[in-house]
């Protein structure tokens, strides 16, 4: 009888097993803020499109309105339950991309800048799973995710347009050969596994 008494109470205080769970334990709204800083793919797809849109002059601003756009699209298919596979993959895929085109030192041409934007929006959105016991939290979470991505990328715009003096632009490229080097150590990590 003491040994039932005993699973029953630890079933009780035992907390559900997550595979992604909240960033530093922090759950709702700020949970979701922080999301986009913590999962690598998230980051380092954020820092390669917001150095590459920053690059442009005066950085492209329809690039940056395409991924908010995007994103909230993906956030919103997110609220319905829909959770597709290799997204993170993809993420670290298009870092790859970005990060070796912010390394060339080229501007891309607007359209092709607000595809780039649109399709790493739309990933990073439904890459975005949260793992929480209640819809609510997950809601919280997933607008929180939004907020979280969208000021990372305009602070990083707005960091990388202000890059003017020419020993700043290969700077800029240095981490856009990093950003693109470490997204293939990830993904080589990931398709070891």
């Amino acid at each position: 009888m003491t040994r039932l008494l005993l699973v029953l109470m630890l079933a009780l205080i035992a907390s559900p097993a997550l595979a992604h769970p909240p960033p530093l334990g922090i759950g709702g709204f700020f949970g979701g803020v922080l999301h986009p800083l913590f999962v690598s793919a998230h980051l380092l797809a954020l820092l390669g499109l917001g150095l590459l849109i920053g690059q442009a002059a005066q950085g492209s601003r329809p690039a940056a309105l395409a991924t908010i756009v995007a994103l909230t699209a993906g956030l919103l298919v997110m609220t319905l339950g829909f959770v597709p596979m290799l997204m993170g993959e993809a993420l670290l895929l298009l870092a790859v991309a970005t990060g070796a085109l912010v390394a060339l030192g080229r501007p891309l041409p607007e359209p092709a800048a607000c595809a780039f934007g649109a399709v790493t929006g739309l990933a990073i959105a439904l890459d975005s799973p949260p793992e929480v016991v209640s819809v609510r939290e997950a809601n919280l979470m997933l607008i929180g995710t939004g907020f979280g991505a969208t000021l990372l990328l305009i602070v990083v715009v707005e960091a990388a347009s202000r890059l003017q003096r020419p020993w700043l632009r290969i700077g800029a490229r240095i981490l856009g050969s990093w950003i693109a080097a470490s997204a293939i150590l990830v993904l080589a990590l990931r398709f070891a596994r």
